[in-house]
């Protein structure tokens, strides 16, 4: 009998949420927008910073001796220098102002002789990591010219072997983007269902429906499965073009990793997270103007904390501690878990605990305040 009321009750809500055409397609159409914008963005702005940055590089070959001139062919064909002419009329000391260069190399008079060095300038605000990565290619650069080596990366291979998978330092844009905004929207769910839950009980519905021989937890469950249901079909939606459209359009790669099942147990807890907070937001609204503020803020905030807005492993080490307060971080991390990292399960169980305490969290404390009647 209880089983035949749930589905009824289920069947009631689909219904009512179907009617609501525009915030069905909001809810699925926002994060494939946001997906292919950010994924551009990305590509735009961190792609120069992060995934495939050529270093601005002005050459200054004074010797023009064949030892220098071998130097500077090598120097400027490598695959991590972009070389730039020095801006017309700058010194040494002002080169770096328009940001067009962010570094100098000038290979002296007297270099084949081997009485001058090569002299290498930084950019003062060039991160430091960017100025090692320069500094050790001019080093085995300079070392090939001067030791007469073809290529000393194929003389060292069998001393020194790198064992990172490729893929493995950080997200690629769609990565990124594909389940950090799939989670965003989810978390939006809230605003629906917080505006259903308010009109139906101010229009009389929920009073009337209690005057049926129904329990109050059958009810809350009717009203809960239906929006835990659609979070789960918007991620599957968004695993979709993340995996088959969105590489082609936006020209970014997309892996799935070595344990892509871990998907499921994930997506069903943080499904179960956003399913939570949008019920604490119907149960601490009083209006359907407070519970789309609510909603909104909460998400917004959750996401620029959680490293959603901004990928966290760009941020400072302070936003890096602030985004652990975010359920969003800890699901968006779960996910590159999966993505990125081949994570076995253990691994990841951890930040499944936090997400289900989180909603456990929500849906207790929203039992204790919400009035149905």
């Amino acid at each position: 009998m209880n089983l035949r009321k749930l589905k009824e009750l289920i069947k009631k809500e689909m219904l009512i949420l179907l009617r609501d055409k525009q915030t069905i397609l909001l809810l699925f159409l926002m994060p494939v927008a946001l997906i292919f914008f950010i994924t551009l963005a990305l590509k735009g702005v961190y792609t120069d910073k992060i995934y495939e940055r050529k270093i601005p590089l002005v050459i200054e070959n004074e010797s023009k001796l064949p030892k220098a001139n071998l130097l500077e062919e090598k120097i400027q064909s490598n695959k991590l220098i972009e070389r730039v002419k020095r801006p017309q009329g700058m010194d040494n000391d002002r080169i770096f102002e328009d940001g067009k260069a962010q570094a100098l190399v000038i290979i002296p008079k007297g270099f084949d002789e081997g009485q001058k060095p090569v002299e290498i300038y930084f950019d003062p605000v060039l991160d430091t990591g960017y100025k090692i990565a320069v500094r050790s290619l001019m080093t085995s650069l300079t070392v090939e010219v001067v030791m007469g080596i073809d290529n000393l990366d194929a003389v060292v291979a069998n001393l020194i072997v790198e064992k990172t998978k490729s893929n493995k330092a950080f997200p690629s844009p769609l990565q990124h983007t594909v389940p950090a905004y799939a989670i965003f929207a989810m978390f939006f769910i809230a605003i629906p269902m917080s505006i259903g839950f308010l009109k139906e009980k101010n229009d009389g519905t929920l009073q009337r429906l209690f005057t049926y021989p129904v329990n109050p937890n059958l009810v809350a469950l009717g009203k809960i499965i239906p929006y835990y249901i659609i979070n789960v079909v918007q991620f599957l939606l968004m695993m979709l073009v993340g995996v088959y459209l969105a590489p082609y359009i936006v020209g970014s790669s997309f892996h799935l990793g070595e344990h892509p099942w871990h998907l499921i147990p994930v997506t069903l807890i943080v499904a179960a997270a956003t399913t939570g907070f949008g019920v604490l937001v119907a149960a601490l609204a009083r209006t359907s103007e407070q519970s789309s503020t609510l909603a909104a803020t909460g998400a917004i905030l959750m996401g620029v904390f959680g490293g959603i807005m901004v990928p966290y492993f760009v941020m400072p080490v302070v936003m890096k501690k602030l985004a652990l307060i975010s359920p969003m971080y800890w699901a968006h991390q779960a996910y590159l878990d999966v993505f990125l990292r081949d994570a076995s399960f253990s691994f990841i169980l951890p930040k499944l605990a936090v997400l289900t305490f989180f909603a456990l969290a929500c849906f207790y404390v929203a039992g204790r305040k919400v009035k149905w009647i």
